[in-house]
């Protein structure tokens, strides 16, 4: 994906590369004592009720709540969304990079044939259910927007 702002992916389940700290040096500094440097890989994993403080956890498993001032100064290539953030024409291929829900929800997920590594296209995103098919079958399967939204997808082509 291109790089971008993260102030557009304040969203649980985005995955960036770090490019730049930002050029305010307050908050550069900052974030380097925490360990948070360019290059690596920051997970989104969940928004304070109010939208303020967000919890991300860098490539070594440390987790660290951030101020969403802190994370708009960062510059950073996304590089997997949830299936619900999604925003591209139609048709387009995804590779699943990974379920994030619990061991029930990855089972009835690959009971279905979705799994890390297939590749799928979105037939219809408008309404609920969410449409895909995977590319190597003809089936078509419908996911509510609950499950779309464990479904962390890269953007692989059209």
């Amino acid at each position: 994906m291109k790089k971008t702002d993260c102030k557009f992916s304040r969203q649980p389940g985005v995955e960036c590369i770090i490019h730049s700290l930002g050029s305010d040096e307050m908050i550069a500094q900052r974030l380097a004592q925490m360990g948070i440097l360019p290059g690596a890989r920051l997970h989104i994993v969940r928004l304070a009720p109010l939208g303020t403080t967000i919890e991300v956890s860098v490539d070594g498993g440390q987790s660290f709540a951030m101020r969403n001032s802190e994370l708009v100064a960062l510059e950073c290539e996304i590089v997997a969304i949830p299936l619900t953030a999604v925003d591209g024409p139609p048709h387009t291929t995804y590779r699943i990079h990974r379920l994030a829900g619990g061991r029930t929800f990855r089972h009835r997920m690959e009971a279905r044939g979705i799994e890390p590594g297939c590749f799928i296209k979105i037939l219809d995103q408008t309404g609920s259910p969410i449409r895909v098919q995977r590319l190597d079958q003809e089936e078509i399967v419908k996911l509510g927007r609950g499950e779309a939204n464990k479904i962390i997808v890269k953007v692989t082509g059209g």
